[in-house]
């Protein structure tokens, strides 16, 4: 992908990232209110899932906007350290809330509520969610067309999860609140409840797992070390020396650094060429990756 392509993918990625915090900030504040006045623990499990969308989209609209035309920030290793520990600090914040949540449904299930008239102003705010979603997404898919970036890639991830998510929680209160009339109807909300809290326990482990590892840099597994050395045999007639590689994960990014070196009559252009021709194939092989060819023999 080209530097110009790159640096469009993350300035449109910013405009995703920006019209995802203004919206998620008076959406936080509404979904505080009506799930105070209505009871509702879907709103309760919706303002524990909107806390950590917003901190998640404040982390990708401020990388989007370091990563726009820099060199210096893409390759940066820092850059994939802010991202995992940003995906672990908004799964801890969102585990906290879950157990609340959680506890709340199970002593709803034991001493059922009936719903308060605030649900209709729920309701309302949960159909504008969806529609905001479905713009997001579709802004998102926009973005998406022709890079590899995990940032890109994770945002789209996480705009997916929030349709879904605010699709089930529309139909289980609009459910809840058309069936109030039937005592039965009571034990509905929190079963959805616990449903979904499990399930976003699980994937918010699932992220702290990953974070966890990218913070502690996870090395390569083989399957991704092979493939280096397979792109590294492209060149290998090129080189002069080969005195090793250097490789790493961060983030969704894996970076690869070539130590060799080449014959003294080569040239410039003969270098650059077998340069072009590695990072090439690096980027068929490990999408998201980032390659360095270092002449020396070692790495500053």
């Amino acid at each position: 992908m080209s530097e110009k392509r790159m640096s469009d993918a993350f300035k449109s990625q910013e405009k995703v990232a920006f019209w995802s915090l203004v919206s998620e900030l008076p959406n936080l504040a509404a979904q505080v209110v009506f799930a105070a006045l209505s009871g509702s623990l879907m709103l309760m499990l919706d303002v524990v899932d909107s806390a950590g969308n917003l901190i998640q989209a404040g982390i990708v609209y401020w990388l989007s906007k370091k990563l726009q035309g820099s060199d210096k920030y893409r390759y940066d290793y820092g850059m994939g350290k802010i991202e995992a520990f940003g995906g672990f600090f908004s799964s801890a914040v969102m585990l906290l809330g879950l157990a609340v949540v959680f506890y709340a449904s199970i002593h709803a299930l034991i001493i059922p509520r009936i719903a308060g008239r605030a649900m209709l102003l729920a309701i309302l705010l949960k159909i504008i969610n969806v529609s905001i979603d479905v713009v997001l997404l579709c802004k998102q898919k926009k973005t998406m067309k022709g890079t590899n970036s995990g940032l890109i890639k994770s945002n789209m991830n996480l705009l997916k999860k929030n349709l879904i998510f605010d699709v089930v929680a529309l139909l289980a209160i609009t459910a809840s609140f058309a069936l109030k009339s039937i005592p039965a109807a009571a034990y509905f909300e929190p079963l959805i409840c616990v449903a979904c809290a499990i399930y976003i326990a699980l994937q918010s482990l699932k992220i702290v797992r990953e974070s966890i590892a990218d913070l502690l840099d996870k090395t390569l597994d083989e399957d991704t070390q092979l493939k280096i050395l397979k792109c590294l045999s492209g060149i290998w007639g090129e080189i002069g020396e080969f005195h090793g590689v250097r490789t790493r994960r961060s983030g969704g990014t894996v970076y690869i650094d070539l130590l060799v070196s080449f014959e003294d009559n080569r040239s410039y252009a003969e270098i650059y060429s077998a340069y072009e021709v590695f990072v090439k194939a690096a980027k068929e092989a490990i999408p998201n990756s980032v390659s360095a060819i270092v002449i020396g023999e070692q790495i500053p």
